[in-house]
């Protein structure tokens, strides 16, 4: 059985998607995120092909900035694995990045995943950080199975709009503080990782996107039903007070799920869990370029 690597086309969706069906319990998401990878013009997506070029695996990457990339979505059809093929996609996609200035390379792995954790430390990867992936319903029912018996309760502060003038005072807090040592400076966005910089901070205020509060800072927006958090700063003393205003927040904003990705820090985890949200553990693997 042999099998060539080329450039993702649109008539691969359909064979993606009848392998990747199953591939956890809840299913995938690769078959619905096939089409936007495919149009992403920061992106390359690729498959390896048997020898009736029909795609028996795939993987994504895209440029996250100027020097970063990120993969993702590295699929394989049971009846071919342990060929190779996940590591041999990896080298096309590391080099596709290099050929654009990509320094480093990064992915997420669940923390319950260990054999794609061996797979990716064998080819070079390493484990930098960890993450939580925090979620919780704040709509009209909003049920949950911790915090104050599942009711939500306002927090005794609320989170407000900040100017553009406090990005710097973020930025010098969270460079010097635990959370950022924790999380290598990086920022969540949509299941992507990057370096956090100052300007991001500048860009969120000026989108309506940072927000203040005495307890902290937190950048976050909501994104069709869900409010998404991907950065934010505080410390253990006011974490419990900033993770009930987030879900506030989350609340006036008229979302029904609230997302947080935070550092997997034992005081900041202990607060989103006691604010009602449910956590996943994440780690964030990287391999120089």
């Amino acid at each position: 059985m042999t099998y060539t690597i080329r450039e993702a086309r649109p008539g691969d969706g359909e064979a993606i998607a009848a392998f990747t069906e199953d591939t956890f319990e809840w299913g995938d998401y690769v078959a619905d995120a096939f089409g936007p990878w495919l149009d992403d013009p920061a992106g390359h997506l690729v498959v390896a092909a048997d020898e009736a070029d029909r795609a028996v695996a795939t993987a994504f990457g895209t440029l996250v900035s100027d020097q970063e990339a990120w993969l993702q979505g590295a699929r394989v059809h049971p009846a071919w694995r342990r060929r190779g093929i996940a590591g041999a996609l990896d080298e096309v996609l590391e080099s596709w990045a290099r050929q654009r200035g990509a320094s480093v390379a990064r992915m997420v792995i669940e923390a319950w995943n260990t054999a794609a954790q061996a797979q990716v430390g064998s080819i070079g990867y390493r484990r930098v950080c960890s993450w939580v992936h925090a979620e919780r319903s704040v709509g009209a029912a909003s049920p949950v199975t911790a915090g104050n018996g599942g009711k939500r309760v306002a927090a005794s502060e609320q989170l407000v709009r900040a100017h553009s003038s406090e990005a710097e005072p973020a930025y010098v807090s969270w460079s010097a503080g635990q959370l950022s040592r924790a999380g290598r400076g990086l920022i969540g966005i949509r299941w992507r990782f990057r370096r956090l910089t100052i300007d991001d901070l500048k860009s969120g205020a000026r989108h309506d996107a940072l927000w203040a509060a005495r307890s902290g800072w937190v950048l976050g927006a909501r994104h069709g039903e869900m409010f998404e958090v991907g950065w934010l700063e505080t410390s253990e003393e006011d974490a419990a007070d900033l993770a009930r205003a987030i879900v506030d927040l989350a609340a006036d904003q008229r979302a029904e799920l609230l997302e947080v990705w935070a550092p997997d820090v034992g005081w900041l985890a202990t607060a989103l869990r006691r604010a009602g949200c449910e956590l996943d553990q994440m780690s964030v693997w990287a391999k120089a370029l």
